[in-house]
């Protein structure tokens, strides 16, 4: 195990913000899988319903540092408790809610829940662990995102069909009350170290400040390239000819295929960040080049989204722990901004993808994804101060 050498307390810590992370992506996912049975409830088009989703990534990218910083006095353990609660009462309005207006606004109770969530959690799970082990420890908590991201979906569409999405909502809302019990029984305390007349984060040199816009916009493009062409995987495969019947197969299979591009860059991301970032990016540039034209089709068309994925779920650690390794500003705050920056790169990716499909299609939007993959991988190997080629113990240790 990655943390064979960590106290029991640290590591049930850091089972515990996995969790987090686990019932926050599937918070935020759960109504993708009952859309069409939420518009039709609400008699309204799917295109419409699909605002539930908007809702949540808006609050995210608009709340994620103002939260963090207004926040910053507060005790770690507790504000993780208020976003917990935030999540219960987000989900438990959604269930209830007799209009869509409703739907919307717990929505976007939801979404200040996780901009303050999962903005704190990479800080936290950092501060668990020894500086040498912060990669590795960010790399294990997101692998929560990448299993609610494998039966958000699946999960709350299931539990749809056989009962109602009002029903699904209410799972979700039990699972978000049950984590808040446990989270307030087992997460180790970790006090905030920042004053209330300090709460807004001071600004380190040019030097280094450079080094984290950097990650930031590393983290936007990459988050950018792949919802332009991920949020439309769907009709993309069905192209590719699957089968129609096969796709939410075809999905459970590449969200656990993710799960692989956690665990390697858990492997080299206190090492040899660059690396890591240039294998990640390659991977999604590969898999998705893949899927231009008609190159593949059937299930092997899925093997290549399912690389792209790997890559892709790669790229966070690398991203997170590089925002916090630039000690450019406070590790909350870092955090907070990769938040934003990955929550403006879904919402213009899947409003820009969704131009470019209705207008030109697949032949088009596959090679923009392509070339803005392209664009990030460079923009990440040439800039060494963002992500060294070699770490050593000694910066970790600054």
């Amino acid at each position: 195990m990655l943390f064979k050498d960590l106290p029991a307390g640290a590591t049930i810590g850091l089972w515990a913000l996995f969790a987090c992370t686990f019932t926050a992506l599937t918070s935020e996912v759960a109504p993708v899988g009952i859309l069409i049975e939420m518009a039709r409830t609400f008699h309204i088009q799917e295109g419409e319903a699909g605002l539930a989703v908007s809702a949540f990534a808006l609050m995210v990218a608009l709340g994620a540092v103002p939260l963090t910083i207004m926040t910053a006095h507060i005790d770690r353990k507790r504000l993780m408790l208020v976003s917990l609660s935030g999540y219960v009462v987000s989900n438990l309005m959604v269930a209830m809610a007799p209009t869509f207006v409703l739907v919307c606004a717990g929505r976007l109770v939801g979404g200040l829940a996780h901009a303050l969530l999962m903005s704190i959690v990479s800080a936290y799970a950092a501060r668990l662990v020894p500086p040498k082990m912060t990669g590795r420890a960010i790399s294990f908590v997101y692998g929560g995102t990448s299993l609610g991201a494998i039966l958000g979906v699946p999960g709350t569409a299931a539990v749809g069909h056989l009962a109602s999405w009002r029903v699904a909502m209410y799972v979700m809302t039990a699972i978000a009350v049950m984590l808040t019990i446990c989270i307030a029984f087992f997460l180790p305390p970790v006090s905030s170290t920042v004053p209330v007349k300090e709460s807004l984060p001071s600004i380190a040199s040019r030097k280094v400040m450079r080094a984290f816009l950097i990650v930031v916009a590393v983290d936007a493009v990459f988050f950018f390239a792949h919802n332009l062409l991920y949020t439309y995987v769907t009709p993309l495969l069905l192209e590719h000819g699957l089968p129609d019947g096969a796709l939410s197969i075809a999905l459970l299979l590449t969200g656990a295929l993710s799960i692989l591009g956690l665990w390697g860059a858990g492997q080299v991301v206190d090492r040899r960040p660059a690396a890591g970032m240039l294998a990640s990016g390659l991977a999604m540039l590969v898999g998705m080049g893949l899927m231009y034209g008609h190159i593949i089709s059937g299930w092997v068309s899925v093997g290549a989204v399912g690389l792209w994925c790997i890559g892709y779920s790669a790229i966070i650690p690398f991203v997170m722990s590089g925002a916090i390794r630039a000690r450019a500003t406070r590790a909350d705050v870092a955090g907070a901004a990769i938040n934003a920056a990955s929550n403006v790169g879904i919402l213009l990716g899947s409003a820009a993808g969704g131009a470019v499909l209705t207008h030109a299609g697949f032949g088009v939007l596959t090679p923009l994804a392509i070339v803005v993959a392209l664009c990030g991988i460079l923009i990440a190997f040439f800039s060494p101060s963002a992500f060294p080629h070699v770490l050593n113990s000694s910066e970790h240790d600054e």
